[in-house]
């Protein structure tokens, strides 16, 4: 007789916020998301736990469809019974991500020069942001 007290996941629901807009709100088979001390894989089934994300590149396979591929600006990632909720304070799609934007961007910060520590780590930030998003805008 089989028994139904395991109840057999085959995907995860996957939510990723940020304070302007809910990014993305899907059915994923898997997620890879840029934990602040390396990558983390969540499957279904994961139990529970809270991560404390960096700023790197969050991928998620769409049950039934592609991988998609999202640049994150660090935040929190959660997965409770199946449910995974990211939250970060900046999010860029690969599909969202302008080709243009970016080299007017890179050219801009390509001006700068800092002279003060704060704006010299500064500037670093935004040139690895740069370079996220110009990683994850190749993966359309």
């Amino acid at each position: 007789m089989a028994s139904d007290t395991h109840t057999v996941h085959s995907h995860l629901q996957l939510t990723v916020i940020t304070p302007a807009r809910a990014v993305l709100n899907a059915d994923v088979d898997k997620l890879i998301a840029p934990a602040f001390d390396g990558e983390v894989g969540v499957y279904p089934g994961h139990a529970p736990m809270l991560a404390l994300l960096g700023t790197g590149e969050l991928r998620a396979q769409i049950t039934g469809g592609a991988e998609r591929h999202f640049a994150i600006r660090g935040g929190f990632l959660q997965v409770n019974h199946n449910k995974v909720t990211v939250l970060t304070p900046e999010s860029a799609s690969a599909e969202e991500i302008k080709p243009e934007q970016l080299a007017e961007e890179a050219q801009k910060l390509g001006t700068e020069h800092p002279t003060k520590l704060d704006e010299r780590d500064a500037l670093e930030n935004k040139k690895n942001w740069l370079k996220l998003r110009e990683k994850v805008a190749g993966k359309k």
